[in-house]
């Protein structure tokens, strides 16, 4: 469970530091990016790992990772054009 945990943590900040590059799209701070990110892998991970089992780590991580990048998204701002109104 403990190369779990770390494994999930890990996770987090891997998705934390690829939403960090993007800064346009996320335009809160970087380190609410990447705190969300690590938190968000960190507690899917173990939930996942509540509903899947123990010796399943196959399973768990990529939940992590998906449920990491779902939460994670919700920070991004949506991509507006600026449309000059006719006069």
């Amino acid at each position: 469970m403990t190369l779990e945990l770390v494994a999930f943590a890990l996770v987090g900040l891997l998705v934390g530091s690829a939403a960090a590059a993007l800064p346009r799209r996320f335009a809160s701070s970087r380190a609410l990016t990447v705190a969300t990110a690590t938190v968000s892998g960190f507690v899917v991970g173990v939930l996942a790992h509540t509903a899947i089992g123990y010796p399943r780590p196959l399973l768990t991580v990529p939940t992590a990772l998906i449920g990491s990048a779902l939460l994670t998204s919700l920070l991004a701002r949506k991509h507006t054009r600026s449309v000059a109104l006719p006069r």
